[in-house]
């Protein structure tokens, strides 16, 4: 049987990272796994875009996503590697019966590192990976919680340019405004934000599910008419779930 080289390159960079524990640089992890610089930096900077590595620009150095870690959540027994922040997700579509999403950050991206999907007829389908802007998205929205003003402007203007041409300018006062709604609420409402017809209830989880501290946002999303009904059971069902399966002390669990 042939290897693809490209796969097998991928799965030695992520043991290579089981290894040292730390991020790297893009000279360090071809020196140790012997690949040329260059290719190494076009895969690393792929991963990045895929969500499955995030990158440090002050520091020039790759680390693995939470993505990642949930890989292998279901094999292994903290929130991620005992399961619990998975079965969270469980008991949300249960109970809901919407679809479900786990969100990461990934540059001027939101990204969906886990989704299960809805439970309904009717239902849009949205596939792992998928990338929304996180200034102008509800699982964004809610990854951006903790954030200052003074990191909103920049990160505004650097969406406004990179962003898809289809792309609408986006406006700094909205995205406060969104920002403002969701510290005074506790979670917040997109309705048709980026899909037509759709909507989306975000809840930032507490940042001490990530080794790093990275922020994770959770979210119920469904048919707009659907949700407007029931935004404040959805809402309060999400801050159970976290409170219930998430608690302050493990031994809750």
């Amino acid at each position: 049987m042939t290897l693809v080289k490209s796969a097998g390159r991928v799965l030695q960079i992520l043991e290579l990272f089981d290894e040292i524990q730390r991020e790297a640089r893009v000279s360090e992890i071809a020196e140790r796994l012997n690949f040329p610089q260059s290719s190494t930096s076009v895969l690393l900077k792929s991963l990045v875009r895929l969500g499955y590595l995030d990158y440090d620009p002050a520091r020039r150095s790759f680390l693995p996503s939470p993505r990642v870690a949930l890989l292998g959540a279901w094999l292994d027994k903290g929130p991620v590697r005992d399961g619990s922040l998975v079965r969270m997700l469980e008991h949300l579509s249960e109970r809901t019966g919407g679809t479900v999403i786990l969100a990461a950050r990934n540059a001027i991206f939101s990204q969906y590192v886990h989704v299960l999907q809805a439970r309904t007829a009717m239902r849009f389908h949205v596939p792992p990976g998928t990338r929304r802007l996180v200034v102008w998205s509800a699982t964004g929205t809610a990854l951006l919680a903790d954030s200052q003003e003074a990191e909103i402007g920049p990160l505004v203007r650097r969406t406004n340019a990179e962003a898809p041409a289809e792309q609408p300018p986006i406006a700094l006062a909205a995205v406060l405004a969104n920002l403002a709604r969701l510290r005074r609420n506790g979670h917040f409402f997109s309705r048709g934000l980026v899909t037509p017809g759709a909507g989306s209830i975000a809840v930032p989880l507490p940042k001490r599910i990530d080794s790093k501290g990275r922020p994770l946002a959770v979210a119920v999303s469904g048919l707009l008419d659907a949700l407007e009904h029931r935004e404040a059971e959805i809402a309060a069902t999400i801050h159970d779930a976290v409170a219930r399966f998430l608690p302050e002390d493990p031994a809750r669990l």
